[in-house]
């Protein structure tokens, strides 16, 4: 049975000027929300520790990275979840999500 897909949206500040704030969007497969967060944590410090942000991780990875840079703090526990809308496709648009500092 295949997998939904997953949307994970992360919080993120930047370690040098805290005032900068983001939101980094991973997607993939994930039987739950609470998997899909887990997924895209274990891929995102993969990617990370491997010093690969551009996703380069291996094969068996179930999820990639792209972008992802150590200059930002990811707020893991602020992470969101929901059904990816446009599955199969990485195209804009993104669904529109508000950032803290926008609240």
């Amino acid at each position: 049975m295949t997998k939904p897909y997953f949307q994970v949206s992360v919080p993120t500040t930047h370690r040098e000027q805290p005032g900068r704030h983001g939101l980094h969007i991973f997607t993939g497969p994930a039987s739950t929300s609470e998997e899909a967060v887990n997924c895209a944590r274990e891929a995102c410090e993969a990617a990370l520790v491997a010093g690969r942000p551009d996703g380069a991780l291996p094969p068996a990875a179930r999820w990639r990275v792209s972008g992802v840079c150590p200059e930002w703090v990811m707020d893991w526990e602020a992470a969101t979840a929901a059904f990816w809308e446009n599955e199969g496709s990485l195209e804009y648009p993104f669904p529109v999500i508000r950032t803290r500092s926008e609240v």
